[in-house]
């Protein structure tokens, strides 16, 4: 059969048409270890973390991409940040699944609360970027598994186990636990001084609560009395039963310098009577590890993870550095540091290039991420 012009054009466009398909590369991941990648939004998310670490160490730079850290060119140095994160993402989902953990429901509530507040906070940066909400999300998720191999490294069981005893040790060291009633010399909306008259008054109520403490009277009982004779509008929102523990880092500057030293020196279950230029204390020294054990358990999971993360860090590091990595060259291409719009300029002129391009890039995120 003789082939005309028209069948052979037909042909010759079916088979660009096949070569522009069999050259089409998958940009929808960055990175594999195994079975697991990370998608190419999570990149973008790493992308963003390594410019902002860049910008901290350059704070003057005009346009961070121009300059050095060091001796790498600082788009070098966002992309390699970038690709050790999404390394030691894989490989606390690995560590976690060789573990046998699982996150439980609230491990998951909290991963998708934080996710809302993280996306929504930084919209407009991730949208300009085509990063989706299911990449923070992947991240979020990846920080609760990292925990949970934290945990089983360093709590009860773990081979690098720290114990109660430490924990408490260390927690009874940098904090105390206190009660207090307190009386105004100032107005406590404005800030001016009361007259001599009311500061008289207060102080007469102050040294009379006092008295009426150090007989015995219930302290939680008498702070509910105090909150309610000086805020009578939220009386009704009030529980007497509420014990208002608080518990204070040694010397950090939260509270007033009066009430820090006074509570340092006093000892356990003693009363004491203070004042400064603003308020008469009564206050109450507690058993910092006899207050409420949720919050004392907290208190000394915040206590294992200052004192470990350091060596966590490490931990992690080797633990990227000893799986195989694999990483997509041509999605490295694709999403470079110099495509980034980190700066409200960037920002601006984004706005006025087509709005379908940052749509369908962030639908493709979604859908990378859901894949991955």
């Amino acid at each position: 059969m003789k082939l005309t012009k028209r069948m052979l054009a037909l042909g010759l466009a079916l088979m660009l048409v096949l070569a522009a398909g069999c050259s089409a590369k998958d940009t929808s991941w960055v990175v594999q270890s195994g079975e697991d990648t990370v998608p190419v939004g999570v990149y973008l998310v790493e992308l963003m973390m390594g410019y902002n670490d860049a910008a901290s160490q350059l704070p003057t730079a005009e346009d961070i991409l121009k300059e050095s850290i060091g001796e790498t060119p600082a788009p070098q140095y966002i992309a390699d940040f970038a690709k050790a994160e999404c390394g030691k993402l894989l490989a606390i989902r690995q560590e976690f699944a060789k573990r046998g953990l699982a996150l439980g429901p609230e491990d998951e509530e909290q991963a998708s609360t934080y996710t809302d507040y993280l996306y929504e906070m930084g919209q407009t940066f991730y949208e300009a970027n085509g990063v989706a909400k299911e990449s923070v999300r992947y991240i979020n998720d990846t920080t609760m598994m990292s925990l949970a191999v934290f945990n089983s490294v360093y709590g009860e069981g773990g081979e690098r186990e720290v114990s109660r005893s430490e924990l408490e040790s260390a927690f009874a060291g940098q904090y105390t636990r206190s009660q207090y009633v307190l009386y105004p010399k100032v107005d406590t909306t404005t800030g001016m001084p009361l007259t001599e008259e009311e500061v008289t008054a207060n102080k007469e109520k102050a040294e009379a609560l006092y008295q009426r403490a150090k007989d015995g009277e219930s302290f939680p009982a008498l702070i509910y009395e105090v909150a309610k004779e000086l805020n009578p509008d939220n009386a009704g929102e009030l529980e007497e039963e509420t014990y208002y523990d608080i518990y204070l880092e040694n010397n950090a500057g939260f509270y007033p310098p009066v009430y820090e030293s006074t509570i340092l020196e006093a000892a356990d279950g003693e009363i004491r009577f203070v004042e400064d230029d603003y308020y008469f204390y009564i206050l109450r020294k507690l058993p910092v590890l006899g207050g409420d054990p949720e919050k004392v358990q907290n208190y000394l999971d915040a206590i294992l993870q200052n004192t470990k993360y350091d060596e966590y860090m490490e931990l992690l590091t080797e633990w990227s550095q000893g799986i195989e990595l694999k990483y997509n060259n041509a999605a490295l291409a694709e999403y470079s540091p110099a495509k980034l719009k980190m700066t409200q300029e960037q920002l601006g002129s984004s706005s006025s290039e087509s709005g379908s391009e940052a749509t369908s890039g962030s639908s493709e995120e979604s859908s990378a991420a859901s894949e991955g």
